[in-house]
Order: C-alpha cells, then sequence, then structure tokens
C-alpha cells in the first residue's frame, strides 16, 4: 500500500511540474528559459514519431538540386504542415550535411503588437522532438545594437490567448536537418523600413564580430484568400523579385500594399544580410498555394500562396544586374525617350511598333530620362524600380521629365527640337553598410532617413567633379538634411550601376 501511495505521490509531483512547465496559463514567462511548443497538434503532430514521418516524406519528394556554393539563407512557409510543410521541405531538403554555428529563424508576429524586433531571451524552444537550445552569445549581441532590436519575450509567450506559430512551426525541419545547431528566434512586431534596417544591420555587425556562420531562415506565407489564378498573379512577381535578389523592390511592393506577404520584413531582412555575409545568388525552389497541396483538399476560390528558396554564394561572380543590349536596342529606347516628352508635350498617344521590340526590352529594369537644353539640365525622372518593362519605364520616365520635375516649369513645344536625350537604365538597388562603399563614377546612391531621402546618377558626381564625401554631403542636402546626415546610424544606403544612353 505504501508503495502505491508513494507512487501515486510521485506522479501528483511530476504532473503539478510538468504543468508549472507547459501550461498555457502560466502567470510569468519571463522566470521560464524553455519554450514550449505551443502549436504541437494544430499546425503539426503532436507525437515525434510523425512529425519525423511527415517531414522526412516532404523532404524525400524529390530530388535535391544541390545547390552549389554556401546557401546562407532560405525562404519557407509557416502554415500547417498538410498545406505548406512539402513546400518548406524543397528548402530545407538542401541544408543535409551542411554545417552552421547557429541558425537565425525570423518570423513576423501574427499574435501581438509592438515595436521593433524581439530576440528571444529563453534558453531554448521545445518541440516534441526535443529542445533546440538558443545561442545565447549571439542573441544577446544581435539585442545590443538598435533599442527596438530587444532581448524579450514579446512574440515568444504560450500564455497569450493565441500563440506565434510562425517561427516553431521551423523548428521540427531544422531539428531533423540541422539536428543540434543553436537556434536565434526573432519575431518582428513591425514591419517597416526602420525595422527591417536596424535588424539587418544588428544581425550582420554581430555575426561577423563573433566569426559565427549562421543560416538565415525567413518565415512567411504569401497572399491570403484570393482564388487560384488571382494568388498566383500577385505572388508571382514577389518570386521573381527574390529570384534576382531584388529585395529594394520587393520592400517597396510590400509597403506601397501591390504585393502581399504576412513575414515580408522577414523576408527581405534574409535577404538584405545574406547579401552582406557573401551570397550573390538567388534560387526560387518551389511556388504552390493551399489549394495544391497533395495533402489536403481546398476550394480553389480562397487560397494561401508559398514559396521556398534559398539565397547563396555561387563561387561565379555576382548576378547579372543590368540589360544586355545591341545598338538596335539602344537606338530604339532613346528614340522612344524622344516619342514619350513629344507626345506629353503636345499630349499626343505614342504607338509603339511591336515589330522593331525585342525581348530584352521587356524585361524589367528602372530607369530615368535627363533632359538637357545647351548642356544645362531641363529635367531628370524616373523611378528606383519598377514592374514594367524597360521600354515602359522609359516613356514613363520621358513623360515625367517633360511635365512632372518639380525643379522646372512643363516643357514648351517650342523647346521640343532643342532638347538633348540621355536614357539611364538602372540596375537593382543594393544595400551597403557603410559610406565607404560607394565608388565615385561607378555607383549611383539613394539615401534614406526616416521621411527623406534623396538619389543621385551614376554620372552626377563625375560631372560636379565630386570626390566620395561631396557626393554623400550633397545627397543629404538634396533630401534637405543636415550635410553628415548620412553618418547617421538610422540611415540607409543603397547603391546601383546604371548603363547611359544618349
Amino acid at each position: 500500500m505504501r508503495t502505491i501511495l508513494m507512487k501515486y505521490l510521485g506522479l501528483i509531483i511530476l504532473m503539478v511540474a510538468l504543468s508549472n512547465t507547459f501550461c498555457q496559463d502560466s502567470p510569468d514567462t519571463d522566470k521560464i528559459t524553455h519554450r514550449p511548443p505551443t502549436v504541437a497538434g494544430a499546425f503539426y503532430p503532436a507525437q515525434a514519431d510523425t512529425i519525423k514521418k511527415w517531414i522526412n516524406e516532404y523532404l524525400s519528394l524529390d530530388e535535391p538540386l544541390e545547390v552549389k556554393g554556401d546557401i546562407i539563407g532560405i525562404a519557407v512557409p509557416h502554415a500547417g504542415y498538410v498545406y505548406s510543410g512539402w513546400v518548406a521541405g524543397k528548402a530545407f531538403r538542401e541544408l543535409k550535411g551542411r554545417k552552421y554555428d547557429a541558425v537565425i529563424i525570423i518570423s513576423p508576429s501574427h499574435t501581438k503588437a509592438f515595436r521593433g524586433a524581439s530576440v528571444f531571451k529563453g534558453d531554448a524552444y521545445v518541440t516534441p522532438l526535443g529542445v533546440a537550445k538558443v545561442d545565447l552569445e549571439l542573441s544577446k549581441e544581435i539585442a545590443d545594437v538598435f533599442p527596438d532590436v530587444k532581448f524579450s519575450m514579446d512574440g515568444h509567450s504560450w500564455t497569450d490567448a493565441r500563440s506565434e506559430h510562425a517561427l516553431e512551426v521551423q523548428i521540427p525541419f531544422l531539428q531533423i536537418v540541422q539536428s543540434g545547431t543553436p537556434i536565434v528566434p526573432i519575431v518582428m512586431g513591425t514591419q517597416d523600413f526602420e525595422t527591417t534596417d536596424e535588424l539587418v544591420k544588428a544581425i550582420v555587425k554581430s555575426v561577423k564580430k563573433l566569426n559565427r556562420k549562421v543560416l538565415l531562415v525567413a518565415s512567411s506565407d504569401l497572399s491570403h484568400f484570393h482564388n487560384q489564378k488571382q494568388a498566383e498573379k500577385i505572388d508571382s512577381p514577389l518570386v521573381k523579385a527574390f529570384s534576382k535578389l531584388d529585395y529594394f523592390k520587393m520592400a517597396m511592393n510590400l509597403y506601397q500594399n501591390k504585393w502581399e506577404a504576412c513575414g515580408g520584413a522577414p523576408i527581405t531582412v534574409v535577404m538584405m544580410a545574406s547579401e552582406q555575409l557573401g551570397a550573390n545568388s538567388a534560387n526560387s525552389f518551389l511556388y504552390a498555394t493551399s489549394a495544391t497541396s497533395p495533402y489536403t483538399a481546398t476550394d480553389t476560390s480562397k487560397v494561401v500562396g508559398y514559396f521556398s528558396g534559398c539565397l547563396y554564394n555561387d563561387n561565379s561572380g555576382q548576378l547579372k544586374i543590368l540589360p544586355e543590349l545591341t545598338e538596335d536596342d539602344r537606338k530604339v529606347i532613346l528614340d522612344y525617350a524622344k516619342k514619350s516628352v513629344k507626345s506629353a508635350v503636345l499630349n499626343n498617344p505614342i504607338e509603339i511598333d511591336n515589330s522593331i521590340i525585342s525581348d530584352r526590352l521587356n524585361d524589367e529594369y528602372a530607369s530615368f530620362v535627363t533632359l538637357k537644353v545647351d548642356g544645362m539640365l531641363r529635367g531628370c525622372m524616373g523611378q528606383t524600380f519598377t514592374t514594367s518593362s524597360l521600354l515602359n519605364s522609359v516613356i514613363e520616365a520621358g513623360r515625367l521629365s517633360a511635365t512632372r520635375d518639380p525643379r522646372f516649369s512643363p516643357v514648351s513645344e517650342k523647346e521640343l527640337d532643342k532638347l538633348e536625350y540621355e536614357v539611364t537604365v538602372l540596375s537593382r538597388m543594393k544595400k551597403i553598410l557603410d559610406p565607404e562603399e560607394v565608388v565615385v563614377g561607378r555607383d549611383g546612391v539613394y539615401f534614406r532617413l526616416e521621411n527623406s531621402g534623396a538619389l543621385f546618377l551614376p554620372q552626377v558626381a563625375p560631372e560636379q567633379k565630386w570626390d566620395r564625401t561631396e557626393l554623400l554631403e550633397n545627397l543629404c542636402r538634396k533630401a534637405r538634411l543636415p550635410m553628415d546626415a548620412y553618418k547617421s546610424t538610422k540611415a540607409e544606403l543603397y547603391v546601383f550601376q546604371a548603363m547611359i544612353i544618349d
């Protein structure tokens, strides 16, 4: 009898201990260093054997692509495994056999609003597969750079009515393909430009300081609750931008609500930070929707978009950043810049002769059109990014230069014969973290600080005989900011290269 009583007493003590650690209504998460699983049994199975079975099946659906070079970042969806686990598996399978010192996982916050980004202050995340330990040294370092990138439990809590799933669902995959590798869990409470910039800087600075070889993981789904055809139309440009490493275009289109991704900022953070840590190429593995999952039947009238991809260094240099145009292409571009200006001034439509438009002119590149009279500037307008063709970009830039440059009155009909034309075709914007990276004569520069910004094309500094410091100071002046504003820790700098056609 005594033995039976002791067994029951031991069982009661064990149940109390477990309830104090894992119950949903525990009063003080700050005192518990191991975050328990909160969506096991809902977003993914609650049993370890079932998790392993499902994930191993996702990993083996196709042969690995065997990406050449170091994989530095991946983007994966975070829906329930029956909807998107197979899509995530395409990226996670490429990690088998690769060695990392730590994995930094970045997700959005679906459940709690807070400013900035929250780096988990506990010791581990727990899933039915076991304990995923946190790299506390790297976590604390990241959280020590900017006040809004903080060491906290925001977004990681399990005592709220609903707990965050977007980060947790990635961990079982990592426990299988990167067993034992410590993690750094980060939840973004705000997805604005400032938080994105600060998190990129904090990650890159900390990783380099501690000399860690890291994998960055962005957790995000894409468009929500459109029909299948609409979802594909909305999501396709975002996936294309990922493949071209064009995080600037992605961020701007998400900001303007033209594209959709609940974890858009985590994706752009991972893209920017991956490039700073050596990535020079990107690969999109798979796009799908909840309606195309082979593991569940879903109505095609309301679907959610998913994609997976990776960012890597292919050891072969940089992505192609400018179009390869023939002399005929260049003549067509210059001709349509002139037609666009004339059309805008005379208020006449432009007729496009598709028989002389090559496929190269249908690629997406932003452009500026510069107008001069007797060598003096008369107008210069364009775009920093575009989702239209190069030809249409030039036509739009010509119209804006002739009629919308706020520094000048609109071009008049009598000036048309006096105009000199120059078209500048822009590469994608590349984020830099050090002003010393600007190369005068090669780089155009885009500068942004809070709500102010300004841009100079690559040819401006040589024409004005500016050195790097003078270029940056005049850029700040153009943005109507103090001349040393580019030195602010909150300043954002992007460089781009250009093809000049005149």
